[in-house]
């Protein structure tokens, strides 16, 4: 992925799939989304999404280094990456 080549030394990203128990499907989207420089996480029952409150797919869990996160949605990875590393 692209964010993650520009900001990798920066930012760790972990992929977290859920809303599904197959994890033939969730490795085959890992890999046909380029993500697999990282790791991945399968949620099968949705515990971890629901501890951050997220609902739905294309979801973005950011975490600092106090423990402190926010989400943002679909489209707006590169910018809030952008917003983390320089804030």
């Amino acid at each position: 992925m692209e964010v993650e080549q520009q900001f990798g030394d920066q930012v760790v990203f972990i992929g977290l799939g859920s809303l599904s128990s197959d994890n033939d499907a969730m490795v085959e989207f890992v890999n046909s989304a380029g993500a697999t420089n990282f790791p991945n996480i399968a949620d099968f029952d949705g515990d971890v999404w629901s501890n951050f409150g997220v609902t739905n797919q294309s979801t973005y869990i950011f975490v600092n280094h106090d423990g402190r996160w926010r989400t943002s949605g679909y489209g707006s990875l590169p910018s809030d990456v952008v917003d983390l590393v320089e804030n």
